[in-house]
């Protein structure tokens, strides 16, 4: 199976390029980035599709005319993931959890105000556990 690594970096942002594993827990790892909220959306509707062991998403700053705009959407996406997601935030202001209340919450949220390299870390380790753990 694969963990899914969901990364929003808004267009006007440097691009993540940190080097990533290619595998966790014995799980191959994808990666996708999403420029915008619309993008979010779709990323987690192909996801739905591709069913994958996990996913991580990576959230951006986004103002609040855009949470208005797509959050209704995104919330449905998030809540219609089948298998659980893990949220990776520079702060609790960006986490999606503040700011759509889905039904479902992260199965953990990470909130790391030095960078997104250590939050993406920490949620690798968070992954590999939950999966080691639900594998045996």
């Amino acid at each position: 199976m694969t963990i899914l690594l969901i990364r929003h970096t808004p267009s006007n942002a440097v691009p993540d390029a940190s080097p990533l594993p290619a595998r966790v827990a014995g799980h191959r790892l994808a990666c996708r980035d999403c420029d915008s909220l619309p993008a979010l959306v779709r990323c987690l509707q192909r996801a739905q599709r591709s069913r994958p062991a996990l996913v991580l998403i990576a959230t951006a700053a986004v103002d609040a005319p855009q949470w208005a705009r797509y959050g209704q959407a995104l919330r449905t996406a998030l809540e219609d993931l089948p298998v659980p997601y893990i949220e990776m935030a520079s702060n609790d202001d960006d986490a999606l959890d503040e700011h759509l209340h889905p039904q479902h919450a992260p199965a953990a949220r990470v909130v790391c105000s030095s960078g997104r390299q250590d939050a993406c870390r920490l949620s690798l380790a968070i992954a590999a556990h939950r999966l080691q753990a639900v594998e045996g």
